[in-house]
C-alpha cells in the first residue's frame, strides 16, 4: 500500500532541501504542523504563504511539483527517507528542521552521554531530575572542556547569583531574535521543551564530559529530543518567550541538576574558556554555598513596619540589615518588598 511522508512548512525565498535527492517510491505517513507565531519578525522574516510563487522560490525542478499550498508531499522509500529535512532562507540561515522521531535509531534512546555519571538516569520531565545524586559525592570533579563553542557572542546583560531575593542559576546573554543559539559541546537533546513561566521555548544537552546545559528563552528550538549534536551545532533560535522582558539567552551550565556559575567557566569578553583543558567542580564550596543559599531569610515588609522593628523581631541590628540589603538606615520601605534578614 502506498502512502506518503506529508510535511507542513513555511516557505522562504530561497528554500533548499537538505537530501532532495532522497525522495520519491514508497511509504510513510506524518502530519507535521508548524505555528507562525512562534516565529519572531525581528529574525528572518517568513513571506505570506499566499504570497509565495514556488518559481521564484528557486526550488530544485524535482521538487517544485510537490507542493501543495504549504505542504511539500514526498513518496518515500523507509531506507531512502532523509533523517533531516532543513528549511533555509537565501543567505544560508537555518530557520526549522525536521527530524521525525520515529527514524531514531535505538542506540540513541538507550545509550546517551555520561550514562555512568547520571547512574543511566534519561528524562525529559525535569530539568533536574537528579534528586541526592550530587550530595553522594565526596572528591571534586575534573571536567574535560576541549571542544568548546560560545552559544552566542554577545555581551552579558544579567550573571549568575541572587535577583529579586531569588537565585538566577544562569547567565543572560544578548541576542535578537532569530540569532543562532549553539551548542557550547557536543552531545545528546535531553529536552525540547516549553515554560511558559520560565524558560519559554528551550533546549537541554548532555555531554559528554559530564555536563548538562540549558539555552532558555529561544524564539525556535530546531532539534529534536535525543538528537546528537557537535559543538556549535544550531540548537535554535534567539528569542524572548516565557518570562523574559527583552531578547536574551538563558544560558546555564550544571552537572548532577547542581547548578554552576557560567562565568566560573567562561571569559564572556573574550569568548573562551578560563581553562582551556578542564574545569573542577570543588564539591564541598558547592555544598557550602548551597547550605548557606537554604539558610536565607526574608521578611515581608507590611504596614507599619521599620528597619528597627525588623532588626528587633530577627536578634539582629539595623546596620547588618542595611549590609545584608545594600540599603541605607534612612530607605523608605514599600509594602511587600523583602528585607533579607538573614
Amino acid at each position: 500500500m502506498k502512502r506518503h511522508l506529508v510535511i507542513s512548512l513555511f516557505l522562504v525565498l530561497g528554500l533548499t532541501m537538505a537530501q532532495a535527492d532522497n525522495v520519491f517510491t514508497e511509504d510513510l505517513g506524518l502530519n507535521i504542523p508548524l505555528d507562525s507565531a512562534a516565529v519572531d519578525s525581528e529574525g528572518d522574516e517568513l513571506e505570506e504563504l499566499d504570497d509565495i510563487d514556488v518559481k521564484s522560490s528557486q526550488l530544485p525542478e524535482c521538487l517544485a511539483g510537490l507542493f501543495s499550498h504549504d505542504t511539500l508531499i514526498l513518496g518515500c522509500d523507509l531506507d531512502l527517507l532523509p533523517n533531516k529535512i532543513i528549511v533555509r532562507t537565501k543567505d544560508g540561515d537555518v530557520i526549522y528542521k525536521i527530524a521525525p522521531q520515529f527514524l531514531l535509531d535505538t542506540n540513541l534512546i538507550n545509550h546517551h552521554p555520561a550514562d555512568s555519571i547520571y547512574r543511566f538516569l534519561w528524562t525529559d520531565e525535569r530539568v533536574n531530575p537528579y534528586g541526592t545524586m550530587f550530595d553522594s559525592l565526596k572528591d571534586d570533579v575534573h571536567i574535560p572542556m576541549s571542544g568548546f563553542r560560545l552559544p552566542h557572542p554577545g555581551y552579558v546583560t544579567s550573571p549568575y547569583g541572587w535577583r529579586r531575593n531569588r537565585m538566577h542559576k544562569g547567565t543572560d546573554i544578548k541576542v535578537q531574535v532569530g540569532d543562532s543559539i549553539r551548542s557550547a559541546w557536543a552531545g545528546q537533546v535531553r529536552i525540547v521543551g516549553w515554560d511558559p513561566r520560565g524558560y519559554g521555548y528551550f533546549v537541554v544537552v548532555r555531554h559528554e564530559n559530564g555536563l548538562e546545559t540549558v539555552y532558555g528563552h529561544l524564539s525556535r528550538p530546531m532539534v529534536d529530543e535525543y538528537e546528537m549534536v557537535p559543538a556549535g551545532y544550531v540548537l535554535g533560535l534567539g528569542g524572548n518567550t516565557g518570562r523574559s522582558t527583552g531578547s536574551h539567552l538563558h544560558w546555564e551550565i550544571r552537572y548532577l541538576g547542581e547548578a554552576i556559575n557560567p562565568a566560573n567557566v567562561v571569559d564572556f569578553g573574550s569568548g573562551q574558556l578560563k581553562n582551556a583543558n578542564e574545569y573542577v567542580i570543588g564539591i564541598k564550596a558547592m555544598k557550602q554555598a548551597r547550605a548557606e543559599a537554604a539558610a536565607r531569610k526574608y521578611h515581608k515588609v507590611r504596614s507599619g513596619d521599620t528597619l528597627s522593628g525588623i532588626a528587633k523581631k530577627y536578634g539582629t541590628t539595623v546596620k547588618k540589615l542595611c549590609a545584608l540589603n545594600g540599603i541605607k538606615e534612612t530607605k523608605i520601605l514599600q509594602i511587600g518588598m523583602k528585607i533579607r534578614v538573614r
